[in-house]
């Protein structure tokens, strides 16, 4: 299936969506460790490394980030996102 012009244009500002490190995600959300795990599809204890200090701390891939960036986006617009659900379904 071929993307129409709307579809295009949104995929680019997906991709344009600025990465978000877990301590960003964090200081914005009231979210603990293992609803951001859920988030990024992985362990809690890889959550865990990410917020730890020395040795065992772990820097987030680029996908983690990424998908924090998602969620970030789909909570910033969730009103919006809410309101045009609701519609679909009438």
């Amino acid at each position: 299936m071929r993307l129409n012009q709307t579809q295009t244009k949104l995929l680019e500002q997906f991709l344009a969506l600025p990465l978000l490190t877990p301590e960003e995600f964090i200081a914005r959300w009231t979210l603990n460790y293992r609803q951001i795990s859920q988030i990024c599809c992985c362990s809690l204890s890889t959550v865990e490394h990410w917020f730890s200090e020395g040795t065992a701390r772990r820097p987030p891939s680029e996908s983690y980030q990424r998908l924090l960036a998602i969620a970030d986006f789909l909570l910033v617009h969730s009103v919006e996102i809410d309101y045009i659900w609701r519609l679909l379904q009438e």
